[in-house]
């Protein structure tokens, strides 16, 4: 976001400094003496212990915090001696506040010290280049034209992230009526049948065979017949030497199984499923019991939905109120590649869905598919503040 961005950037600036401090060169340390006893050892010199920060809060609010000596605009070619310019507290921390909200967290003093030491640099070189004339060289315009714009689009952002930060209870209760299906949970349990494997001694496996198999174990589960065995025998006809999978998968909910197999969350406890095959295997799931999660359950996850939604519903209105044409003369066609990495775009990290618990393969894959921040503070910006 534009505030986190711009805080980002003088904190950057800032630490990069104390780096060069560093000794260059630091000479080795001989290692002790054969025999000598940690007593005959000179004891290590021990770091002083760092002064201890006062409260900024102590402060009054009209004292100076930043005083630049010297910094006066010069006439006829010539500073005047002895002129002093400063920063109170006051107004330091209207331009903190403006770049990281106090709600973020307060800012570390070492950090706010960093940055205010950067600050000063900044009002310190941007004078010389209005004692140059640059704030109106017409290149100059143009950046300022740009960062203009893309700091209003960033403003927006946030404008409606902070509009949609907190959906109504009645919100919340209308979307868990309208996805109640989303917080179905089952309990399941799944019998795996891994497909025999390519090898010198079988170089055509009999699927339909594997299939019919499956069909045979299915019915035999169907009966009532301990499927930790059922899946020791899948286990065998395949060949495959390595444990068998636990037939307990556990609770689930819509999403968290491949899409092939949803229609496991229609079924009722009790129930037995089809069997699903994928190249890997065959699968056969049963519904131990089902339950309707309650709303208090997800309403924090419902909400941190909702506010998704009303964003993205809103900037998309926004951004599709005007459509872009581009002359492809110009141009050239659009393709189908990535935009470059260099392209500057405002908006906000939208987080994805959590992610799906794993899906264990069988034991003949000997692999598992893939299961499906602390605030720093303000980076000075050009022209923000005047002194």
């Amino acid at each position: 976001m534009l505030r986190s961005t711009l805080l980002a950037l003088a904190v950057a600036c800032a630490i990069s400094v104390p780096g060069s401090a560093q000794q260059a060169n630091p000479q080795p340390t001989s290692p002790p003496a054969a025999g000598a006893t940690p007593a005959d050892q000179a004891p290590a010199a021990q770091q002083p212990a760092k002064p201890a920060t006062p409260p900024a809060s102590n402060v009054p609010m009209d004292a100076p915090v930043i005083t630049l000596t010297g910094a006066c605009p010069a006439k006829n070619g010539v500073k005047p001696k002895g002129c002093v310019s400063s920063l109170t507290r006051a107004q330091f921390e209207e331009l903190t506040n403006a770049l990281q909200p106090p709600e973020k967290g307060p800012v570390p003093p070492d950090v706010r010290r960093r940055f205010a030491t950067q600050y000063a640099k900044l009002l310190t070189l941007s004078d010389a280049a209005r004692e140059l004339g640059l704030e109106n060289d017409p290149k100059v315009q143009q950046i300022f034209t740009f960062a203009r714009q893309q700091i209003l689009a960033e403003a927006l952002n946030q404008h409606y992230v902070e509009q949609y930060s907190h959906p109504t209870d009645q919100q919340i209760q209308d979307y868990y009526d309208q996805n109640k299906k989303k917080y179905l949970e089952v309990t399941l349990q799944r019998i795996i049948i891994p497909m025999q494997q390519v090898t010198a001694d079988n170089p055509k496996p009999d699927q339909d065979a594997q299939k019919a198999l499956a069909d045979k174990l299915r019915t035999r589960w169907v009966a009532g017949e301990d499927p930790t065995k059922l899946e020791q025998e899948a286990m065998d006809s395949a060949n495959v030497k390595t444990t068998p999978p636990d037939v307990n998968v556990g609770a689930r909910r819509p999403g968290s199984l491949p899409e092939a197999h949803e229609a496991v969350f229609d079924l009722k406890a009790g129930d037995i499923s089809p069997v699903y095959s994928d190249p890997a295997a065959l699968y056969i799931y049963k519904v131990v019991s089902a339950r309707q999660v309650p709303l208090s359950e997800v309403k924090t996850q419902i909400t941190q939905t909702v506010q998704r939604q009303q964003f993205t519903d809103k900037m998309a209105e926004v951004e599709g109120a005007v459509k872009p044409e581009l002359n492809d003369a110009y141009f050239g066609p659009e393709t189908a590649t990535a935009p470059p990495k260099t392209i500057i775009r405002p908006g906000m990290q939208r987080p994805g869905a959590p992610g799906a618990p794993p899906m264990p393969m069988p034991p003949a894959q000997q692999s598992a598919p893939p299961a499906g921040q602390q605030s720093t503070p303000p980076p000075a910006n050009p022209g923000a503040a005047s002194h």
